[in-house]
């Protein structure tokens, strides 16, 4: 008996002893590292820019939180807003929102206030910074007009009551339901002035950017053959870090994407269960996950931007070869034939792309068909406005579905040679460039295509393949010109209107027909409105040079509409006239399509097609924790 009792205490030490190594360590368990391949390489995370890439809008999601979000079924639910109230006086003639916090914190521990706010809508709204999120805003008391250099920004009707409490004004009582659809969009998240202000670089690297979101920047690397990109938990986020446990808002601890590995490689690491989440299939392999990918759409447009006050060129065969390089974009200034007094003269060539005859012909001779098939997870374009985006202010009803086919998806030569000829434009005499962002394997190919077909017009058409470059801006901060950050040469020429045919992701910056329809207005683009070039006072027109008088009459009738029904009839006659001038090239509707291992658990998304992993799982995550963190 009493040999009995003594074994017994032994196993119950032992059972004591293994307990107490358990829980040594269970305080070193941080939590999964979980390998994945999100995007392309981004190179700057701020989000008012995010909206020409949506490579750059799903890593933005990840790491900035906004007042509302659009969930995975598409309603309106409060994220950093704990609750928000109406107040509407008519006899005073005052209309007011009032948003309150919730309490959490940057990545840096700091308080998120409402004059967080306050700067990041009044940066979007100062009539000197371009950012076409601005219309979204308009409702507002004076946003049009300061944005218009009317009126100071300090008479914009926002404001911090207290830390907690933001107020709003508007101008007259407005739909306040599209109102938050509109505030949901991530070009406007909260910022930090004291981040953001101190350099135009500030979100290109973990030691200059802070974020709100469940996950920061740790570790992004350009080195070669070291291309990397570390997220990691933000420890802040919605958290009590002297009470609460580490993972009680955000459950993986990293999430590691490695540059590094091809096509190839991501797809047999993939099937091997060595990568666990795919947000971005590579268009070599995508063929192979055609039928298993979890596909939506994505509410992008991949369009082409001609540019109006562009002189296109006549043709040259030793000008031509130097169309594709592009050492001219390094340093923008180099640009000199773009620059805008070579666009009125001195240049030898013609504004063609001015003529809409021309620009309805260049859009005749694409196959739609051929392109969406060759992205595999896209659809032709058949408007500008992608699937995805609503009629009203739900997605009961769609305005694509309303909308229906404008556009042809098949190409037709024959109507766009004779196009050419009514123009009077005898295309082999031009020659011009398609700027496209060398580092988007889609966007390469689509420019492929339709440079095909642009060459089969008449045409002789480069492709402009910009690359990113080391950064060379001056850092007033620290007295330095930074090595370890890039400069995306593509979308600063992009902004400044440095480009004849420029490929991008259109992106509806929210589920609103407005939100994509009404940068092409004049008084709706949310350009500067100081001429860089005179210090004459102007509202600049869109960047493509478009300016309609039609097109921004109907603009205006649609801010001016509250009927919401009435508000999108005026919208799809819009999209009509839009596509009817050929203002812009729509090419496909952009899909998501990811891919997710059987071992990876609770895997949400917004209706925008961006990720949540705040809750996500790996199974036995200890597995693969890397062996450098376990030492």
């Amino acid at each position: 008996m009493m040999k009995r009792v003594i074994s017994l205490a032994l196993c119950l030490l032992m059972l004591a002893t293994v307990l107490v190594g358990c829980a040594e360590k269970d305080e070193d368990d941080k939590g999964a590292y979980i390998n994945m391949y999100l995007t392309d390489q981004v190179y700057d995370l701020d989000p008012a820019r995010a909206y020409n890439n949506e490579s750059a809008l799903r890593l933005v999601s990840l790491v900035f939180d906004n007042l509302f979000v659009l969930d995975e079924d598409g309603k309106v639910k409060k994220s950093l807003a704990k609750d928000y109230e109406i107040r509407e006086d008519e006899n005073a003639g005052e209309y007011e929102m009032i948003i309150t916090l919730n309490d959490t914190c940057w990545t840096d521990g700091t308080a998120i206030t409402a004059n967080d706010i306050y700067y990041a809508w009044t940066r979007v709204l100062q009539s000197s910074n371009d950012f076409d999120a601005a219309a979204l805003l308009f409702d507002i008391k004076n946003a049009r007009a300061a944005k218009e250099g009317d009126v100071s920004i300090d008479d914009v009707g926002i404001s911090a009551i207290n830390e907690k409490q933001f107020q709003i004004m508007f101008e007259e009582p407005i739909d306040y339901d599209q109102f938050l659809l509109n505030i949901t969009s991530y070009a406007l998240v909260p910022l930090r002035e004291d981040i953001v202000g101190k350099t135009v670089d500030w979100a290109k690297k973990p030691a200059t950017i802070c974020s709100s979101g469940p996950f920061r920047l740790r570790e992004v690397s350009y080195a070669e053959g070291e291309e990397r990109l570390i997220l990691e938990r933000n420890a802040y986020y919605y958290r009590d870090v002297l009470e609460d446990e580490i993972d009680k808002s955000v459950t993986p601890y990293r999430i590691i994407v490695d540059y590094t590995l091809s096509d190839e490689d991501i797809k047999a690491k993939y099937e091997k269960g060595e990568i666990f989440f795919v947000g971005d299939i590579p268009l070599s392999v995508r063929g192979s996950f055609k039928d298993s990918a979890e596909i939506t759409d994505a509410l992008s447009t991949h369009t082409y931007f001609l540019n109006e006050n562009a002189v296109i060129r006549y043709y040259s065969a030793r000008a031509f070869e130097d169309l594709a390089s592009d050492e001219d974009l390094v340093d923008l200034k180099k640009n000199a034939w773009l620059e805008e007094a070579a666009l009125v003269e001195g240049t030898d060539g013609e504004k063609i792309f001015a003529d809409a005859k021309v620009r309805k012909a260049m859009s005749l001779a694409i196959d739609r068909d051929a392109i969406a098939n060759a992205v595999v997870f896209a659809k032709a374009a058949t408007a500008l406005v992608p699937y995805g985006v609503y009629d009203s202010n739900s997605k009961k009803d769609l305005f694509r579905e309303v909308g229906g086919d404008i556009i042809a998806t098949s190409a037709d030569m024959s109507a766009a040679k004779a196009l050419l000829s009514e123009a009077d434009v005898d295309p082999s005499k031009f020659m011009f460039a398609i700027s496209v962002a060398a580092y988007d394997d889609v966007h390469m190919a689509i420019a492929e295509m339709v440079k095909a077909a642009w060459t089969e017009l008449g045409f002789n058409v480069q492709i402009k393949a910009v690359n990113h470059i080391e950064n060379t801006d001056y850092m007033k901060s620290i007295d330095d010109t930074p090595k370890d950050i890039r400069d995306d040469v593509f979308t600063e020429a992009f902004y400044e209107g440095k480009f004849e045919v420029a490929a991008i992701d259109y992106v509806a910056k929210s589920a609103d027909a407005f939100s994509v329809l009404a940068p092409f207005a004049k008084c709706f683009t949310g350009r500067a409105a100081s001429s860089a070039h005179s210090v004459d006072f102007e509202i600049p027109t869109h960047v493509t040079g478009y300016n309609s008088e039609d097109y921004n009459n109907l603009i205006e009738d649609a801010h001016a509409e509250k009927d919401i029904e009435a508000r999108a009839e005026i919208l799809h006659d819009a999209e009509k006239l839009l596509i009817e001038d050929m203002t812009v090239i729509p090419i496909i509707f952009n899909q998501n399509a990811t891919l997710a291992s059987d071992d990876l658990s609770k895997i949400k998304f917004t209706y925008y097609g961006t990720m949540i992993f705040t809750k996500t799982k790996l199974k036995d995550y200890e597995l693969y924790v890397p062996k450098e963190e376990e030492e």
